[in-house]
């Protein structure tokens, strides 16, 4: 019994690890982004937090979508809004979310779908409330 035990869960992390690699998803991590936003190097900032997140915490210049947690027809229609601005250039796209979880990949996964290319994609890993230094995002709920 202990080594099916062992055997199933060898078999779960082998699993788990080949449904991450094969979700293709690419990942910027936060001191990566920092150094995008310290050079001023042009990015798309796609945010698809909900409204009031969005205005609690967000970065400067980023796309409010409010297309959080982007599972019905109509969160998608809100990522279509952003579709001509970031098919203006070959500039990079990082797709921040609450954590930088499930809704930002199925964000990520529809943006593929419009076209557009996966070396241009990344999602901010652990999304907003991840982020290191929260003062440089900004505050403008209630303004």
């Amino acid at each position: 019994m202990k080594k099916i035990t062992v055997f199933a869960f060898v078999f779960l992390l082998v699993a788990v690890g080949v449904a991450q690699a094969s979700s293709g998803v690419n990942f910027i991590d936060s001191d990566r982004f920092m150094k995008y936003l310290e050079k001023k190097k042009p990015v798309y900032m796609v945010d698809i937090q909900k409204k009031n997140d969005y205005l609690r915490h967000h970065f400067y210049g980023a796309l409010p979508t409010n297309a959080y947690p982007v599972r019905s027809g109509q969160d998608r229609d809100r990522l279509k809004t952003i579709l001509a601005e970031i098919r203006k250039t070959r500039n990079p796209i990082v797709i921040i979310g609450p954590r930088g979880s499930r809704a930002a990949k199925r964000a990520y996964a529809y943006l593929l779908q419009q076209g557009i290319a996966p070396e241009r994609l990344a999602v901010l890993k652990k999304g907003i409330r991840g982020w290191p230094a929260p003062e440089v995002l900004l505050n403008t709920y209630g303004q």
